[in-house]
């Protein structure tokens, strides 16, 4: 049974609107019943885009007239393929961090070391996946100037992790007043928003058509990389 029904029947251009002010309040565990006159796809990819696909929908009645869908947060579903993997890592990768930044902004350094060093597990593990695992055998072409995709990733993950590593060691040392880390979190949440909106755009496409083409190995793909990415978390750090 859904948790709330969503009727956009009548809305014409307003249907994109409401879809949006009601699916960002979508929790975990929920599911909305969004009903529909007109074909869903178009008005659902654009609300899930601008909700950073943080929502995951599937078509319970076809139309016309009427189209039934149900609505679930996307981490109340399974990946359907590696780059939905990737996407969603990206999400918690960035939740973590967003966490410890607003906790150094509010001042308490002593709650935002477990988040930050959350982060950098996470962090580090979705870069072996990339780097480690996929690169080497989905092997796209590489451009001599370094301006492909994948050589571009490559470089901003060195640069992301190096920017990290400077904020962990300041964490080890012992952190007394938010000033002397802040400068390091505003560069990393500019890397970081930056590198991901670039890898989903200009390298998750051809990673995608790539698998497409080879489904064993995409198969195969998804359970290491699942594998890696959700491992026992280390021992806890201390400083």
């Amino acid at each position: 049974m859904a948790d709330f029904v969503l009727d956009l029947r009548g809305l014409a251009e307003h249907a994109h609107t409401r879809a949006y002010y009601t699916l960002r309040e979508l929790r975990s565990g929920q599911v909305f019943e969004v009903w529909l006159d007109q074909e869903p796809k178009m008005l659902m990819d654009a609300v899930s885009l601008q909700l950073r696909q943080a929502i995951h929908w599937r078509v319970l009645e076809d139309g016309p007239p009427l189209w039934k869908l149900a609505v679930q947060r996307r981490e109340d579903v399974a990946p359907v393929d590696l780059v939905d993997l990737l996407e969603r890592d990206h999400l918690r990768i960035d939740r973590l961090f967003a966490s410890a930044l607003h906790k150094v902004n509010a001042g308490d350094l002593e709650g935002a070391a477990p988040d930050f060093h959350a982060y950098v597990d996470g962090l580090r593990r979705h870069v072996e996946v990339e780097n480690e695992l996929i690169v080497p055998l989905l092997d796209l072409p590489r451009s001599p100037n370094g301006q492909d995709p994948t050589s571009i990733m490559l470089r901003e993950h060195d640069e992301i992790l190096e920017q990290t590593a400077m904020l962990e060691h300041e964490f080890s040392e012992g952190v007394d007043e938010a000033w002397a880390v802040a400068p390091f979190f505003a560069l990393i949440s500019g890397a970081l928003a930056k590198h991901e909106g670039r890898e989903e755009q200009n390298l998750f496409p051809h990673w995608s058509r790539a698998l497409r083409e080879q489904p064993d190995a995409a198969a195969e793909l998804l359970e290491r990389a699942q594998t890696l990415l959700t491992a026992p978390d280390p021992a806890p750090h201390s400083n």
